[in-house]
């Protein structure tokens, strides 16, 4: 009995100095292992930081630019307004001293009185249909569909579907959908199924059926691990740079486009507001020429060439 005890005994110590044996050298890889695993979610991490601190710069970069270009346009409309309205007032002061001077002249002659009578309302700015009231209207921002509010209007950021609307709605992260939203989500790994949300899953031992899950749980070798891995970290890496390149191109195209089509209108306004001035100028200078024989003389006030 004795004996058999002591038999027993030596198979139960013989099984645990083996159970030792296989469970000390795992330890010592477990323990590497975690070392490795930790390594690859630290280099995610850094990764992750240096891209959305990056995109962040951009997105601060892109914002100011709209701002300066949107202020620059701005002040040069009211810089164009202010020139054009100090015009007018110039002719209307002008035009009520001439017409008073006038009617001091002719005074006593009945067959100008109608053109005279005329001649005050050509002038006069709040006369519905006036050459100076064509000339007003087309230089006030708040008549509809004039020429200054056309250009007012299209550098209003908050017009639906103006030009500056539309360069804002582009570079605007919270716009479902536009360029700036788009590369916003890229670069985030908390927005499902893009290239950042991929890329921490993939770095992630905790992530089921990663890379670095199968091998933490022994599904495959830390080499065939590393393979996946690399292959992945390489391709979304990839994809993440390139979105977002793909991304700047058509916000820069965007702000060029504007640019030019702000520029145009510019243009086109400047020559609109000189054509209806040389209009109601003329009107005027051709109804003064028939009461006095003597019209008016002016200078472009706008277009120099």
């Amino acid at each position: 009995m004795k004996t058999k005890f002591l038999y027993k005994f030596m198979l139960m110590t013989c099984a645990l100095l083996m159970a030792m044996a296989v469970i000390l050298p795992a330890s010592s890889v477990e323990a590497a292992d975690q070392k490795w695993i930790k390594q690859v979610w630290s280099d995610y991490k850094a990764y992750n930081k240096k891209t959305v601190n990056a995109y962040k710069a951009y997105q601060k970069k892109i914002d100011k630019e709209f701002q300066q270009f949107k202020d620059s346009r701005n002040d040069a409309l009211d810089a164009l307004e202010s020139k054009v309205h100090a015009d007018q007032k110039l002719w209307i002061d002008k035009l009520e001293a001439d017409l008073e001077q006038l009617e001091q002249m002719y005074r006593n002659d009945r067959a100008k009185a109608n053109d005279l009578r005329k001649y005050r309302s050509y002038i006069n700015p709040s006369n519905l249909t006036s050459p100076m009231w064509k000339y007003s209207k087309a230089a006030t921002r708040s008549h509809l569909n004039s020429t200054l509010w056309k250009l007012d209007k299209a550098l209003t950021d908050s017009y639906l579907n103006s030009y500056m609307w539309s360069y804002k709605q582009t570079i605007n992260p919270a716009s479902l959908n536009s360029a700036a939203w788009k590369m916003k989500n890229n670069v985030s790994d908390a927005s499902l199924n893009s290239n950042m949300w991929k890329l921490r899953i993939s770095s992630n031992a905790g992530s089921l059926n990663s890379p670095m899950w199968k091998y933490r749980v022994g599904k495959i070798s830390k080499t065939e691990a590393k393979k996946r891995y690399n292959k992945s970290h390489k391709e979304l890496t990839k994809a993440i740079a390139q979105y977002n390149a793909n991304r700047k191109k058509e916000i820069a195209n965007k702000a060029a486009s504007t640019k030019n089509k702000v520029d145009q209108l510019f243009q086109e306004t400047i020559q609109a507001l000189e054509k209806q001035r040389e209009e109601t100028l003329r009107d005027i200078s051709d109804l003064r020429k028939q009461i006095t024989g003597e019209g008016l003389t002016w200078e472009p006030l706008l277009v120099t060439s």
